[in-house]
């Protein structure tokens, strides 16, 4: 594979199975997350503003814990399949210890639960609330998405998903009628979510021969290792995602909790098809190519970087141009005050699209873990320090503008690593 014309047909011949596993991807984060965001202009108008708000806090509240549920298994058991799926056992392995693991931090989390009921007032005071939110992490562990990125079959478990979130959203509005019914609208999403775990689990272990496997301590070991470093950056990156709804809530009424909530719901659903579904699918294939030879590695990375930047840009553009629609559409008239932090919001799948592509495909891929923690630690407090003294200040609008700072910086720092690293000519391992 030294002959560069070689390189180039490697590249392009694995594209076919990049692009099909982007589609499908996208129709899976369609169901993950667009679905339910269709009830919103139903939800929104039946509940109002201040609920709406409340119901919007406490999901913020949960995604701490939903974030130790998945720890970072997302990507480093994506890897470790996408390496191994030839190995029928090793798989095997891999999968039961990453459910294991899964289900004890589960438990963690619901213990940091308890915690919070004791010691968090606005927990305390709407707990059924939080517990009923808390509930679809029984999907997280269940559902096996790091799976399916790992032997790249996406098609079948995104039509099953888009089924399932589907009956989420047809219960909700069968059944949540007026603010008083504001409880069933966290238990149907909960509930959807707990049974495409438990049916995708099924699945797997019928249609892969996946029946249990005892635990593996050196395959354990390794999947909790390699997980540990992209659990850490998760954390310090939700210091710039979630903290900044978190922040704002000890300042602000639930009524500009739902002003925000409803523009970050819109800004969040277009990341997650046009972010998430392209570093997801690009993920397992660039590891794989970093690992046979850093020189296809990096051509495939300085290609497929090229397209990201356009996609992403045309992406920010159009949601910065329809932002009034938008929210009309999907908010309602109530909700008009969402449309200049929605416009504010549009610069961000450009900037969390290529932070995600040089922190996941360019430090993941390359296997220089080891920096994402410290890159988002250092993010992380600046992040959280601009909220602190912007919210009391600027309100909703200084916790947008700090989001948008981090993501900028996340950006500089993370793309100066991976091209240092590029030009250096040694590829490290994490």
């Amino acid at each position: 594979m030294n002959n560069p014309l070689a390189h180039i047909r490697w590249i392009v011949a694995g594209n076919r199975q990049v692009v099909k596993n982007v589609t499908w991807l996208s129709v899976l984060q369609v169901a993950n997350y667009l679905i339910p965001l269709l009830v919103i202009p139903y939800i929104v108008r039946v509940l109002g503003v201040e609920l709406f708000g409340k119901v919007s806090y406490a999901q913020n509240i949960i995604s701490y814990f939903t974030l130790i549920v998945n720890f970072g298994f997302e990507y480093s058991a994506t890897r470790q399949i996408a390496i191994c799926k030839d190995n029928h056992d090793k798989v095997r392995a891999v999968f039961w210890s990453v459910i294991r693991q899964k289900t004890v931090l589960l438990l963690v989390a619901f213990v940091g639960l308890l915690l919070l009921y004791v010691s968090f007032p606005k927990v305390h005071d709407d707990f059924r609330l939080y517990g009923l939110v808390f509930l679809l992490n029984i999907g997280v562990v269940l559902f096996p998405t790091w799976f399916f990125q790992g032997i790249e079959e996406m098609g079948k478990m995104a039509v099953f998903n888009v089924l399932i979130k589907s009956l989420g959203l047809l219960l909700t509005v069968a059944f949540v009628h007026s603010a008083a019914d504001y409880l069933l609208y966290p238990l149907f999403t909960s509930l959807s979510y707990v049974a495409c775990g438990a049916g995708a689990v099924v699945y797997v272990v019928i249609r892969y021969g996946m029946r249990y496997s005892s635990m593996d301590k050196n395959v354990a070991r390794e999947t909790f290792k390699s997980g540990l470093p992209v659990f850490l950056n998760n954390v310090f990156v939700s210091a710039y995602t979630a903290a900044n709804l978190t922040v704002l809530g000890f300042f602000a009424s639930d009524y500009v909790l739902g002003y925000y909530s409803g523009a970050n719901k819109i800004i969040m659903a277009i990341m997650m098809v046009t972010s998430t579904s392209i570093n997801m699918a690009l993920y397992p294939n660039i590891s794989r190519k970093f690992a046979l030879s850093r020189e296809i590695g990096i051509a495939y990375f300085k290609v497929a970087l090229k397209y990201i930047f356009w996609v992403a840009a045309c992406v920010s553009a159009v949601t910065f141009l329809f932002a009034p629609l938008l929210v009309r559409v999907m908010l309602g008239d109530d909700f008009l005050d969402s449309v200049p932090l929605l416009r504010l919001f549009a610069i961000l799948p450009l900037l969390v699209t290529l932070a995600s592509t040089f922190t996941v495909q360019g430090l993941y891929g390359m296997g220089l873990q080891r920096y994402a923690p410290w890159v988002g630690l250092s993010i992380g407090i600046i992040c959280v320090t601009l909220n602190l003294v912007s919210i009391p200040r600027w309100g909703m609008y200084g916790a947008a503008g700090s989001w948008i700072i981090a993501q900028a910086l996340e950006v500089l720092i993370a793309g100066t690593i991976v091209f240092v690293h590029m030009k250096k000519g040694g590829m490290h391992e994490g």
